[in-house]
């Protein structure tokens, strides 16, 4: 296979401005064809990266290849005791599998359905199929209140995830709130000050978590006329499901005069009396691709770990699974890869450019995975690449299908690009290690300069279009 050098003069028309990549960064890409696999170009693809959420690529392909797109999670009823004309006289299960979509009032409708109408025993919330911590390792500590880091536990009812409103108008303290129905507690010492007095305090927005989902804020945010938006992530699991559990067997007209525990039992052997199913995973992988779902994304990853080793899931287990799923069922090698999660939110993650190109090309070509093509968002149109400004212009609007990967100092993209001759590319572009100086961030802020990695992604992908093939270099 041939290489190209590090100029990007190939990239663009002849005539045109050399494309550089931004300063300071580290940048790796390639560029293949998306039927045939032939590699047109490549640079530094060996070169170990952080993917952010490119990763879920990688967790949703493990998928495809183990479940297929009509598999469900199931979560069911179960029992022990005497039961006699909808009184229990012994204990009721939930067994949780770690369905991301599950709702309270799905819940509510399930217990409806089992015809229960008084239990005298235990309600016991089973998280047995999930092992280990919620949360993978790497998870930076202060985005864990916030609902993209919601624990991916196996009880998950309403994504694990409270939205509340912060007031900020000048003159007063900042007020929060949230739904009266949800089992949270949220307070606030807010102050409101302008960006002048903000900046010369150096002060920010702060959140601390306590026991039973309590949340308080501190610090200061700026002046708005409409809300601030909140996202609270559950911190404490079992209370959240205990509150919300309750309310559900309320709903259902259950009359409850036990006590209500969690639990951690291999119920297999329990007779069942009703079950819920999630939508098909064709529907929940078009979650986490097109929206980035990151608990969608680490669910399937333990999901995997349980079923691959035949017991508990754990994050540990779940990307030991995917490595060996991606070797045996599509001769994909990660090697020195390092996977910490399933979402990419860990910044312990690390991936070459070659290992997603691997991936693409097999969710092209493999008929096992081909319909994850219909799930990528599309640039203008939808998902994570409707807004994003480097593909909306004519060039590439509507002609890219991809996944994004955003975090501190990472922005990515993996996908596929349609060329005005009709050829289909798989590309990979990585961009690690980004920052700017204060004086250049001030100059974005008044408009007056464009965010480097932006232009570049941009210009790189305008550059694939306005070529009938990549002209490539011996190194």
């Amino acid at each position: 296979m041939k290489r190209l050098t590090s100029a990007l003069l190939l990239l663009v028309s002849a005539g045109a401005a050399a494309i550089e990549p931004p300063a300071h960064g580290q940048s790796a890409w390639m560029l293949a064809d998306a039927n045939t696999g032939n590699i047109e170009m490549r640079h530094q693809d060996e070169l170990l990266m952080k993917p952010a959420s490119t990763q879920k690529l990688v967790t949703v392909l493990a998928g495809a290849l183990t479940l297929g797109p009509d598999w469900q999670y199931e979560t069911r009823l179960q029992y022990r005791g005497d039961l006699d004309q909808g009184r229990l006289t012994g204990d009721l299960l939930i067994d949780f599998a770690g369905d991301p979509s599950l709702t309270r009032e799905q819940l509510a409708e399930l217990l409806r359905r089992s015809g229960i109408r008084h239990i005298s025993g235990k309600v016991l919330l089973n998280q047995y199929h999930f092992t280990g911590y919620d949360r993978g390792n790497g998870w930076s500590w202060n985005d864990l209140g916030v609902c993209y880091t919601a624990p991916a536990a196996a009880l998950i009812l309403d994504r694990n995830c409270v939205q509340g409103a912060l007031y900020a108008r000048t003159g007063s303290p900042a007020r929060a709130t949230v739904p009266a129905h949800q089992p949270v507690s949220v307070s606030a010492e807010v102050a409101v000050l302008n960006r002048t007095e903000r900046e010369q305090s150096f002060c920010e927005l702060e959140l601390d978590m306590g026991p039973d989902n309590q949340y308080h804020l501190t610090g200061c945010i700026g002046p708005r006329k409409e809300p601030w938006p909140l996202r609270f992530a559950i911190q404490d699991v079992s209370h959240w499901g205990t509150q919300l559990t309750g309310w559900a067997l309320k709903q259902a007209g259950i009359v409850h005069s036990g006590t209500m525990e969690g639990s951690r039992i291999n119920a297999s052997q329990w007779p069942v009396l009703a079950s819920h199913k999630s939508p098909p995973f064709a529907e929940l992988a078009e979650r986490i691709l097109v929206y980035s779902d990151n608990l969608y994304a680490d669910s399937l990853l333990r999901t995997l770990g349980a079923m691959h080793f035949s017991q508990p899931g754990s994050f540990r287990n779940g990307t030991q699974a995917v490595r060996e799923i991606l070797k045996a069922q599509a001769n994909i090698d990660l090697g020195p890869s390092w996977l910490a999660d399933g979402s990419g939110l860990s910044a312990h993650n690390l991936l070459r450019a070659r290992d997603l190109m691997a991936v693409l090309l097999t969710i092209s070509q493999d008929p096992r995975a081909q319909w994850l093509l219909a799930r990528l968002p599309v640039s203008g149109e939808s998902g994570t690449l409707r807004y994003r400004k480097s593909v909306q212009g004519p060039a590439l609007k509507g002609k890219v299908i991809a996944k994004t990967g955003t975090i501190a100092h990472v922005q990515n993209l993996a996908g596929f690009i349609d060329t005005p001759n009709g050829e289909r590319k798989a590309f990979v572009l990585l961009q690690n290690g980004l920052s700017i100086s204060p004086e250049q961030s001030d100059a974005m802020a008044k408009g007056q300069l464009e965010w480097p990695a932006r232009r570049f992604e941009r210009n790189w992908l305008t550059g694939i279009t306005e070529r009938e093939s990549i002209v490539s270099t011996n190194q």
